[in-house]
């Protein structure tokens, strides 16, 4: 599901996604995370946790300009549905590249999995890319052992106990897959590069390429497989993320100072991309925010 934690500094919103609106949901939702033990950790970031519940008749929309991640969540709502698919369930999120909307029933609860970027096409071998923009169930991609996985889960009595039932349960999959991932050099590429991505001061593809000791050809080709979008895509991710965060924060009164700043053309430019995925320009967004 990937809604990241509403209350963490805006200044973060590179590493985590950007919560979009904060202020509509600050007195909806609980949220927060878990770190995984190690070896695990080299394939999956974090587990996180939401619960929410308003008083409101109509659902309550909330959007996430997320991470290039995909996640395993298990989810269960009043009413049954999330993401038009019947709850409670054992879902696989794909890295979604316009804005992740869920529109919340009056309350309901998400466990979830973020793996690094590439993580989960590495622990098991897969290429991602079908994944992008799609939910689906999670025993199309771990098979039927997801029906006791997600029983466990949710009769669990907090978040400690579901991030190590979830713990348990991936790390049979990495037993099958440790030395091979410790040894696979596409998934080394893609991590360094998109932590290089995450660094403000990269812009453009070139340099980072010239960094990971690669074609910008075989980046795109290893995005492509182990992430679901091209490096250009996730590269221009961040720097919308950081846009976000420094509109949240009282920054960009001068949008073209932020624009030049994250390697847009100009204050059109930023303008135009931030319009296209976010839905508002910059400076709406920033009135908003006030």
């Amino acid at each position: 599901m990937g809604l990241e934690d509403p209350r963490q500094p805006a200044a973060h919103a590179g590493r985590q996604g950007a919560v979009l609106w904060p202020k509509a949901g600050a007195r909806v939702f609980d949220t927060g995370r878990l770190s995984v033990p190690a070896p695990l950790d080299q394939v999956v970031a974090y587990y996180w946790w939401v619960t929410w519940r308003h008083e409101e008749p109509a659902p309550f929309r909330q959007q996430v300009l997320s991470h290039p991640v995909t996640h395993l969540t298990v989810e269960a709502a009043e009413g049954g549905i999330l993401h038009n698919r019947t709850v409670p369930a054992a879902l696989v999120h794909g890295l979604v590249t316009k804005v992740f909307t869920a529109d919340l029933p009056v309350a309901g609860r998400v466990a979830g999995i973020a793996f690094h970027p590439g993580g989960l096409a590495a622990l098991l071998d897969r290429d991602v890319r079908e994944l992008t923009d799609a939910v689906v169930g999670a025993e199309q991609v771990f098979g039927p052992a997801v029906a006791g996985f997600t029983e466990q889960v949710l009769q669990a009595d907090d978040d400690e106990a579901r991030r190590d039932i979830a713990v348990t349960f991936l790390s049979t999959y990495w037993a099958h897959r440790a030395e091979q991932v410790r040894a696979d050099s596409g998934y080394a590429v893609v991590r360094a590069a998109v932590e290089l991505m995450r660094e403000r001061e990269h812009v453009r593809l070139a340099p980072i390429a010239e960094h990971v000791h690669v074609s910008e050809r075989t980046l795109q080709r290893l995005f492509t497989r182990y992430v679901g979008a091209s490096p250009l895509w996730v590269l221009r991710r961040h720097r919308l993320q950081d846009a976000v965060a420094a509109l949240e924060a009282g920054a960009g009164e001068d949008l073209s100072a932020l624009a030049a700043s994250l390697g847009f053309a100009d204050h059109a430019h930023l303008t135009r991309a931030f319009t296209q995925v976010i839905g508002v320009p910059p400076s709406r967004y920033r009135a908003a925010q006030r």
